[in-house]
């Protein structure tokens, strides 16, 4: 009887570890895939004044990006640094982190992103 109640809890200890399987290769979740710019601020005055957007569209190769070149348009109209990100965040774009960037000017970079 010692024998027969112990090998019915072996049995039922090692069930569950049959049930569990690798998770199939197609059902996990990807990485979210973004695209970035940087929004510069070409002084150290938030009054905004001269702010561009830098997407890569000077390297050398770089696709033409018409809806970026749209916005930079946008943003340079724009005199405050507000109102620019305000409008990047209605194209669906947010602020993740923003640098004084290197150089004698004290520019200031607004790093954004957006899915892709």
């Amino acid at each position: 009887m010692l024998k027969t109640l112990t090998f019915a809890l072996l049995l039922a200890s090692a069930a569950p570890a049959f049930a569990q399987t690798a998770p199939v290769a197609s059902a996990v979740a990807k990485a979210p895939q973004y695209e970035h710019c940087i929004m510069v601020l070409m002084s150290a005055y938030y009054g905004g004044s001269n702010i561009i957007l830098e997407f890569g569209q000077d390297a050398k190769g770089a696709p033409a990006n018409p809806e970026l070149i749209q916005a930079d348009v946008a943003i340079r109209k724009l005199r405050s640094v507000v109102l620019a990100l305000n409008y990047m965040s209605s194209q669906g774009w947010e602020c993740i982190s923003v640098n004084t960037l290197a150089g004698d000017g004290g520019d200031t970079g607004y790093l954004l992103r957006r899915a892709k």
